[in-house]
């Protein structure tokens, strides 16, 4: 695995996992992963950056693309706080119930 991702770059909060980075700061939540791509056979890498969270097709949620995995890692650390809230508004109910299902019908409104 390591003669595919050789020469890539580093970054000490970039965790390689099996063909992509997970991006995560000591014992806090996870900030998000970096997968490095191409368009076509011989154009450069792009370091493509995806949130913790998922779409309603339960697609990671793409946020950007940076030239290195260094400055992928760097912008999701400078902007934690947002990447783990907007992580937090795509999480899951907990006990698989809908959104707002204890609400009464006055203040779903």
């Amino acid at each position: 695995m390591d003669g595919l991702v050789r020469d890539v770059g580093a970054h000490p909060w970039a965790h390689l996992e099996a063909g992509y980075w997970r991006i995560q700061v000591e014992d806090r939540p996870l900030l998000g992963y970096v997968m490095r791509a191409r368009a076509e056979l011989g154009d450069p890498f792009t370091f493509e950056v995806y949130a913790d969270a998922r779409n309603e097709l339960g697609q990671r949620i793409w946020l950007r693309r940076e030239e290195s995995l260094n400055s992928a890692a760097a912008w999701m650390i400078q902007n934690s706080d947002r990447l783990i809230a907007f992580a937090a508004r795509h999480a899951p109910p907990l006990d698989g119930a809908e959104p707002n299902a204890g609400a009464k019908e006055s203040d779903r409104t």
